[in-house]
């Protein structure tokens, strides 16, 4: 080793043994209590030499703090995103029962954290401690949010100076209720804090609200070449329901639309062929859970609020993917001669599943009318032209019978199936009318953005429609 390399060290060396002495005599005697001669001695070192190396005593006690603290903060400071609810609140457990088991594996850290406090005041070291923990803490909430796991009816920093207020408070009277033969998990649970804390945060949502809805005005065009246009409409208030607290739950049968666990989770906007090679699978589970002997997903589309040149935006005008006979046509069109006349008598029945495919839901979800609270005569009919054939959708007029719902926070897991036609309604409505909205309350950091897919399956049930009314 050079004489330079070897000078550099010893100087590390001596470093070293000052702050090894210096966690010894503060942890023992406390901040106040603790002279830097003290240190020099422990150290074997003069007292210059400790002004070499830090400006004052409450530089090597901040430098000290950051070296010995740096195990329990760094985790805290580089939290991998959780990729779930539940698993964002166990990563909270897991981490306050990591902190609790440092104190009690690190006597002389707890002791340092301990005499932080007992300081009494507001000391830069603590607030440099507590501003590495806020900046931390802020970006953990912000996850959180993006999750549905956190509350979003207030703002992040809020929160952020909530959390690290009580933070600092439970570390206060912790401090003030242990010594070197009490830990702090004597006192206090680890599993008890968090469990305190989601109660806290947990994401709050409402039984209802009050939502803007667009429907469709008298002079909505009723033939056009763009598919939904939106351009006359009209917006009504209505009373959202959410769709999680119902009991029982909306069913497909009886409401039109049911919430289901997504046969595909997709954390990122799929491509075509990544799409398209879920389609199998769709059915498979929608013929077991339909007891629907034939099922054929036929298309898709992907859609995004961000506006950006050939990206389909979500629709935000109530509406029907089919007309009265629309269906039974779009099987013809669909199916070969054969798989045609084999289903001709039977009940047809096309539905929607509609999911995220890029983090929860927050501003802009999908709403539904209970399909037994719509009538006939609020459908407009509206031919729309393709460039291989023309096609019927529709359009609904505002009625105040019609009961609205969602399901807010839906998550790459979840998926909506809802019915666009049915055959056989029944004495009710045949497709559930639908529109995308604003939810309130939405989180400004989080408006705007939601990134869906939506799949279109043509199901068959072995119903005889043959003299049927």
């Amino acid at each position: 080793m050079s004489q330079r390399g070897q000078a550099v060290s010893s100087s590390q060396h001596q470093r070293e043994m000052l702050l090894e002495a210096a966690t010894a005599e503060f942890a023992v005697n406390g901040f106040e209590s603790t002279s830097i001669q003290k240190i020099a001695s422990a150290a074997g070192v003069s007292k210059a030499k400790v002004f070499y190396y830090f400006d004052n005593k409450e530089d090597l006690y901040a430098q000290l703090l950051d070296q010995t603290l740096r195990p329990l903060l760094a985790p805290l400071e580089s939290i991998p995103q959780a990729s779930s609810a539940e698993s964002y609140w166990t990563s909270l457990k897991s981490g306050l029962n990591f902190a609790f088991e440092f104190g009690r594996n690190d006597p002389y850290a707890a002791a340092l954290i301990r005499g932080l406090y007992r300081r009494g005041g507001d000391s830069e070291s603590l607030q440099r401690l507590v501003g590495r923990g806020r900046a931390a803490i802020g970006t953990w909430l912000l996850d959180g949010q993006q999750l549905g796991a956190v509350r979003t009816d207030l703002p992040v920093p809020i929160l952020t100076e909530a959390v690290v207020g009580a933070l600092v408070h439970v570390d206060r009277w912790l401090a003030s209720h242990t010594d070197t033969d009490v830990a702090a998990n004597d006192l206090l649970s680890s599993a008890s804090l968090a469990a305190l804390a989601r109660d806290a945060l947990q994401q709050r949502t409402p039984s209802e609200c009050v939502a803007e809805i667009a429907y469709a005005a008298e002079d909505v065009p009723r033939k056009t070449n763009a598919y939904l246009d939106v351009s006359a409409t009209v917006t009504r208030r209505v009373t959202m329901r959410n769709g999680r607290h119902r009991h029982p739950v909306p069913s497909f049968d009886s409401e039109g639309f049911e919430l289901i666990t997504a046969p595909t989770v997709f954390t990122q906007p799929p491509d075509d062929t990544e799409a398209r090679a879920t389609y199998g699978e769709i059915e498979e589970v929608l013929r077991k859970r339909l007891g629907a002997p034939f099922a054929r997903v036929f298309d898709h589309t992907v859609r995004h609020t961000e506006r950006t040149p050939g990206r389909r935006p979500p629709i935000r005008i109530t509406h029907a993917d089919y007309g009265r006979g629309a269906g039974v046509r779009r099987l013809l069109e669909l199916l070969s001669h054969d798989e045609a006349e084999r289903w001709a008598d039977s009940r047809v029945v096309v539905a929607n599943l509609w999911q995220s495919v890029a983090g929860v839901v927050h501003s802009t979800p999908l709403a539904f009318v209970d399909i037994t609270s719509v009538h006939d005569e609020d459908f407009i009919p509206v031919t729309v032209h393709y460039a291989d054939r023309d096609g019927e959708i529709g359009y609904y007029r505002p009625n105040e019978d019609h009961r609205w719902y969602w399901f807010p926070f839906m998550r790459p897991s979840e998926s909506v199936l809802f019915k666009t036609f049915d055959k056989l309604p029944g004495k009710h409505h045949w497709s559930c009318p639908h529109a995308a909205f604003t939810a309130p309350n939405s989180p400004k950091e989080l408006a705007g953005r939601r990134t869906s897919i939506e799949f279109r399956i043509l199901l068959a049930f072995e119903h005889d429609l043959r003299g049927a009314v």
